[in-house]
């Protein structure tokens, strides 16, 4: 549990790193260099590259940190220099003149830290125990939520200061990672398992067995969980008859309150999931508890049902954390945790990307919403996003095999010989 926790920290400082340009540095750096009108589509071009980004460099950086050859290890050596590259590229978003080098500098900070995040889960992997990977996922899910914080709380104390509000994580993260890769230990590539000659012939092979099913997973918990999320801000203010500036705060407890739910229920549900060794339960706990959250969410009249909604979900997604990452690594060949996490994580990356999109297609297809006659039918896109939530349910039909920790399950057994 002590790597476990390093590894937490780890994800929690890099994530932190990455939340900082989304809450308050694009947006102002935005608002400095275009006028009114244009912020909204160069916001959302600026996020959709480093979206794109996220998606190609987790896999990409897992792949080569699984055959990174040298004596500081196949992981540090990504851990490390993405932290560092990642600060760098803070401080060109913090001193962008023009919008194509505050893109290049969103697009490298994407680069960066997903390297780092795409080591630190591949070590994870490595380093942890089948046994205590459902702890380890809690808090994994746990860590993600809490590195939100800081740049939160540093954008309410000082919203005018933006260089400190950007740079102060990122360099959190440089010592904080430095420090943690001077005490785990990162085994170099020729003492662990040998090279997979043919890593993506294996990978494609892999996405059509077990592994493919719990991607399908995360991707349909994700999605839910994205179009609950997403456009927050003008459904308070619709259903709740409030101003955007009025709803704001609102808007806050309910992030608050989601956030808390998610931390202290992946943190109880993975010390659970990790004694008893089943995970089956825990999923279709979480995929209903999600998908009420949306049907509640979808008749929200007053504040007190949107936060019941909000900590519901939270749970629910707390649950699902504490398992989902256990229950993958069921699926992983020996040796190939980087790649196939980075790939993994894809399933948690895209639907960000798609839910404003698929919200919109939503939205615009249902007509008014029936209980507030605002022009966006919020209540229909709850009720699809509860959809998404069942539809997660349909991969365990294809899981049995994977979800209990005491059945015999080789992922890759000619990934397991190694070669003479």
């Amino acid at each position: 549990m002590r790597k476990v926790a390093i590894f937490a920290l780890i994800n929690l400082v890099v994530l932190g790193s990455l939340t900082a340009p989304v809450v308050t540095g694009l947006p102002l750096v935005i608002a400095r260099l275009v006028s009114e009108p244009e912020r909204t589509s160069v916001l959302a071009a600026v996020t959709i590259c480093g979206a794109v980004a996220s998606v190609l460099a987790n896999p990409l950086f897992g792949f080569l940190s699984d055959r990174t050859p040298g004596r500081f290890g196949r992981r540090r050596p990504w851990l490390l220099a993405g932290v560092i590259v990642g600060l760098a590229a803070t401080a060109i978003i913090a001193a962008a003149d023009s919008i194509a080098v505050l893109t290049l500098g969103w697009v490298l900070a994407q680069t960066a830290y997903n390297a780092s995040l795409a080591a630190v889960a591949a070590m994870l992997g490595d380093q942890v125990s089948e046994r205590r990977r459902a702890s380890a996922s809690g808090i994994f899910g746990a860590a993600a939520f809490l590195g939100t914080l800081p740049p939160l709380i540093l954008a309410a104390a000082a919203p005018t200061r933006l260089p400190v509000v950007l740079l102060a994580m990122p360099v959190v993260a440089v010592v904080v990672v430095a420090i943690c890769c001077a005490v785990i230990v990162d085994p170099p590539l020729e003492a662990t398992v040998a090279r997979v000659r043919r890593p993506l012939g294996r990978l494609t092979v892999r996405l059509h067995g077990a592994f493919a099913w719990v991607w399908l997973q995360r991707f349909l918990i994700q999605t839910s969980f994205s179009l609950v999320t997403v456009f927050t801000l003008y459904f308070v203010a619709a259903r709740l008859r409030m101003g955007t500036e009025e709803a704001s705060p609102v808007v806050a407890v309910t992030t608050l309150v989601g956030g808390a739910a998610i931390v202290i229920t992946a943190v109880v549900a993975g010390f659970l999931a990790a004694r008893r060794g089943r995970y089956g339960p825990y999923i279709v706990v979480a995929a209903l508890g999600l998908a009420a959250a949306g049907i509640l969410r979808a008749g929200v009249g007053d504040s007190s049902q949107l936060w019941i909604s909000a900590a519901l979900g939270g749970m629910a997604l707390g649950i699902f954390y504490a398992v989902d990452l256990a229950l993958a690594l069921r699926t992983v060949p020996p040796g190939e945790s980087g790649t196939y996490l980075g790939v993994f994580n894809i399933a948690e990356t895209l639907p960000q990307t798609l839910a404003p999109a698929l919200a919109l297609a939503v939205l615009a297809a249902t007509g008014s919403d029936p209980l507030s006659a605002a022009t966006d039918n919020y209540a229909a896109l709850y009720t699809t996003a509860a959809g998404f939530a069942l539809l997660a349910l349909v991969p365990l039909i294809f899981l049995r095999p994977v979800l209990s920790r005491t059945s015999a399950y080789l992922p890759d057994a000619a990934s397991q010989r190694v070669p003479r």
